[in-house]
């Protein structure tokens, strides 16, 4: 099981989009939570694994009940959800949220009924898929034990888990501020301990009379008059600028480090999406079909054989988008694929034949790059062209409608490397009615 890619696959842009709408905040923002809580609510699953008992029993249970469809923040959080939220985290339930708003941007109230959906649909696909293929708990947990450090890796940094008590593994969590706050104590020792040397009494010397007569008149402490006070204020005043200077570039680097770990996070919480590169048998109905191993064609045949898929509502399909992860266009082209890209369409023409009445959308993306109209031309063109080569297959009567969707849904910075935006450029499918 494939946990993180799993649960990704159900935050489509459709969802933050909607989700943006019922709560009045920025999709920015709401991703950001979104893509926050998800490590967060694995961790805490781990991190209860010898602690809890029935913890994965209550998950697969409640998957296998629960439709993931329409999924709304306007909707009651259910019992369940609320249970696992307070045994995993318990008192710390209220903190978590006010760093992730803190964090994304948006109010307390907005991030709590974030950690509530997220929640929902963490443990909603993970108990469905574990209950689909009957996964065990010792299957479950080991799972999710190999992926560790791409847990810790997906929290954004700064936020000081471990302090909360969460347990030893959050204390692996990155952290930024501490470095910012050892500073800031560094000074205030050094401070305090530059008064402690100013303070000393000085040591008598013989009465010398002045030669000026105001310093005379207004030293009413004797010894150094106006000086005495001057000199160790300067020397204070000195010694905060150069530790401040010292401190504030630290907190350049650290800041700088932040922004490095959101971009690398955006990327690596999108390549989720592409399937593990390891080509397998995938069965349909008794034929194999050659594909990446819990990849798109794996994806598209078990959701097409959900025992709900047929009842399910154009608003309920729309939720759920699937990437293409052997479909890629050489770069800079419309109408030119890469080598090897053949197989995939070749696959989902043969799904679409097994299955007449499935009806699917075509999408395409671009990253931030360039001019946003000629963006969108291009994802149009991408899209038009893929439906071109299915129906070429023989399923164009089964391929509704194809989209190009520009730079709209892109997550990585314009300014981030050709490889970390490559994930935004990619092509996707949902079924429809």
């Amino acid at each position: 099981m494939n946990i993180i890619e799993l649960v990704k696959g159900y935050i489509t842009p459709d969802l933050i989009s909607k989700t943006s709408s019922e709560l009045g905040e920025n999709e920015s923002g709401i991703s950001k939570a979104i893509n926050a809580f998800i490590p967060i609510l694995l961790g805490g699953v781990l991190e209860k694994k010898n602690s809890t008992t029935g913890l994965f029993h209550t998950i697969k249970s409640f998957g296998a009940s629960r439709g993931l469809a329409n999924i709304s923040t306007e909707q009651e959080t259910p019992d369940t959800i609320k249970e696992l939220i307070n045994v995993i985290f318990g008192s710390n339930a209220q903190p978590i949220i006010s760093k992730i708003a803190e964090y994304a941007g948006i109010s307390t109230g907005s991030s709590s009924k974030l950690l509530d959906l997220t929640a929902l649909t963490t443990f909603g696909s993970i108990g469905k898929e574990a209950e689909f293929n009957n996964v065990t708990e010792a299957d479950f947990f080991s799972s999710l034990g190999g992926i560790k450090d791409k847990i810790l890796g997906l929290i954004p940094t700064g936020l000081g888990l471990g302090a909360l008590g969460l347990g030893t593994m959050f204390n692996d969590a990155p952290k930024i501020t501490e470095t910012i706050d050892v500073a800031k104590d560094h000074i205030t020792e050094t401070i305090t301990e530059t008064r402690k040397v100013v303070d000393v009494k000085p040591e008598e010397k013989p009465y010398v009379a002045p030669v000026d007569a105001y310093a005379e008149t207004h030293n009413n402490n004797g010894g150094g008059g106006f000086w005495k006070w001057l000199i160790p204020l300067i020397l204070v005043a000195l010694a905060a600028f150069f530790l401040l200077k010292k401190c504030n570039k630290n907190e350049e680097k650290t800041v700088v480090t932040e922004e490095t770990e959101i971009v690398v996070d955006s990327l690596n919480e999108d390549s989720l999406n592409a399937a593990p590169k390891e080509l397998s048998d995938i069965d349909l109905d008794g034929v194999a079909l050659k594909g990446y191993a819990n990849g798109l064609e794996d994806q598209i045949i078990k959701f097409i054989k959900a025992p709900d898929f047929a009842t399910m509502t154009e608003d309920q399909l729309k939720e759920k988008w699937f990437n293409f992860d052997n479909v890629n266009f050489v770069f800079g082209k419309t109408d030119q694929l890469e080598p090897g890209s053949d197989v995939q369409l070749d696959n989902v023409a043969a799904i679409l034949k097994k299955y007449p009445t499935a009806k699917i959308k075509l999408g395409a993306y671009t990253d931030k790059v360039g001019d946003d109209a000629k963006n969108k031309e291009i994802s149009q063109k991408r899209a038009d062209y893929l439906k071109a080569e299915l129906t070429k297959r023989g399923v164009g009567a089964q391929v509704i409608a194809a989209e190009g969707y520009g730079e709209e849904f892109a997550k990585v910075a314009e300014t981030a490397s050709d490889a970390e935006r490559a994930s935004d450029r990619k092509m996707s499918l949902r079924f429809t009615k």
